[in-house]
């Protein structure tokens, strides 16, 4: 990802590093015909389903700490399974069509069929 768009934020376009030297993917959607995780990043790189920004243009995009901010608090959600705050918890109910807010974590433990009950069986 970082190479593929040359370290440059696409949201601030500004090199990563200049607002701190954390990048992250930023998901456009969280719904890739039922296999977001089982695709390769060139694939949804070019299907425009996730993105390369930097550490805060991802905060602003999804939890800005802006208290004025309209996005301030978006997209941020405790996991209805284990508890664990996350962004992009919202969209991936969405996107997923998940009957419950999942954590990556626990959404990926949901595919493979373990639940916290099926864990003690």
């Amino acid at each position: 990802m970082y190479a593929h768009f040359k370290g440059v934020c696409q949201s601030c376009k500004l090199a990563i590093g200049t607002n701190g030297p954390k990048w992250d993917i930023h998901h456009l959607t969280y719904h890739y015909h039922g296999r977001l995780y089982d695709t390769p990043a060139p694939e949804l790189i070019a299907s425009g389903v996730i993105t390369l920004i930097c550490r805060l243009c991802h905060n602003k995009e999804h939890t800005a700490a802006d208290p004025e901010s309209p996005r301030h608090g978006e997209n941020r959600a405790c996991c209805e399974r284990c508890g664990a705050s996350e962004r992009g918890i919202m969209d991936r109910k969405k996107g997923e069509q998940l009957p419950q807010l999942l954590c990556r974590q626990c959404f990926l433990l949901n595919q493979q069929g373990v639940t916290q009950t099926s864990l003690f069986i």
